[in-house]
């Protein structure tokens, strides 16, 4: 067994010990925000892609407006002003160049931050008001795994604390990873149909996240060259570039309806790709060449993170199908070092 397996069926195991206190460490940072009119977060590689999907899951939930930031406008003494933004910055390692000029900046004009990193000693830690730890353990295979489940336990904890009710699906998310782990390690998955030259991974609000993070973990394990589009954006034009050789990997959550999955589907067989979809039990089977049925029903964004899930495990195989080194990941770092 890789390390890399390992680490994809060690996330619930780690969620469930992490709960208690990442919760606690979320309803302290969020006292800091209280007055807020918006916020804003900074994020690269895995982090961003849990960025994307606190943008969705916070306007969802509270109605709370989330800009994703780009850490080039913070070099140097110019900035940007944050006039009434709380301000997120998310690394599993806490040395991402770049973020903590984002929260150099918010502290300097009165803006309380917070920082989601796996290392309290890091320079992000360092740099910001409250820290919401992941207790993920150091993370042994190139590719994260676990650092990312917690960053999106995290996130979901921070909305829940920003709320006024429980958010659904929270405390079941543990054992939802657990078993979507479980499942998608010992199922036959459609190796044929994505293991082509281009893959192109579509989704909406939520699933739209889990697609970009899908798509990134993909290419990073495998090799396969895996892009990640919205749909809408995907419909408008790039829908054209792909074909023959080519396949469209769906992650079908709420926000993306039956009418336009269904154009989506028929598009892409047009183009002559391939389609392959990801969706959850209780909605209806469109036609495609594969369907991968998640084994658990769940509040959408929950399914959202069991779909990441089950992308570990195509990246894991399509690597190993590929003859891929899956611990190493050729030219990954463990820090994103582009600032």
């Amino acid at each position: 067994m890789t390390t890399f397996e390992e680490e994809i069926s060690s996330q619930g195991k780690i969620l469930r010990a992490r709960a208690e206190l990442g919760a606690d460490a979320a309803r302290r940072a969020v006292e800091s925000w209280r007055h807020v009119t918006h916020l804003l977060v900074a994020g690269r590689g895995s982090s961003d892609n849990a960025a994307l999907f606190f943008q969705y899951l916070a306007g969802q939930e509270l109605g709370v407006l989330v800009a994703l930031a780009a850490p080039s406008l913070f070099e140097g003494a110019r900035g940007v002003n944050l006039s009434g933004a709380g301000v997120l910055a998310i690394s599993q390692s806490g040395r991402s160049p770049g973020l903590v000029e984002v929260l150099g900046h918010a502290r300097a004009q009165g803006r309380a931050t917070v920082a989601v990193t796996n290392d309290t000693s890091s320079p992000l830690a360092l740099a910001s008001d409250h820290v919401l730890e992941l207790l993920a353990g150091p993370e042994r295979a190139i590719a994260s795994t676990k650092t990312l489940s917690t960053t999106w336990h995290a996130l979901a904890q921070l909305v829940e604390a920003l709320g006024s009710q429980r958010l659904e699906g929270l405390r079941e998310l543990p054992d939802v990873v657990e078993r979507t782990a479980a499942w998608a390690l010992r199922e036959e998955l459609p190796l044929d149909l994505l293991n082509v030259v281009g893959l192109t991974i579509l989704g909406r609000g939520v699933g739209y996240a889990a697609a970009a993070e899908i798509a990134l973990k993909v290419r990073e394990v495998s090799g396969v060259r895996a892009e990640a589009y919205a749909v809408p954006d995907y419909l408008h034009g790039p829908i054209g570039a792909d074909g023959d050789g080519c396949c469209a990997l769906v992650v079908v959550t709420d926000e993306l309806s039956d009418p336009v999955l269904r154009d989506l589907l028929t598009g892409c067989r047009e183009s002559g790709m391939a389609t392959v979809i990801i969706r959850g039990a209780t909605r209806d089977a469109p036609a495609c060449d594969a369907q991968i049925v998640l084994p658990v029903t769940t509040p959408n964004w929950v399914g959202s993170l069991a779909a990441v899930v089950v992308g570990q495990v195509l990246a894991l195989r399509l690597g190993q199908v590929r003859g891929r080194p899956i611990d190493t990941s050729p030219r990954l770092s463990k820090v994103t070092l582009s600032a």
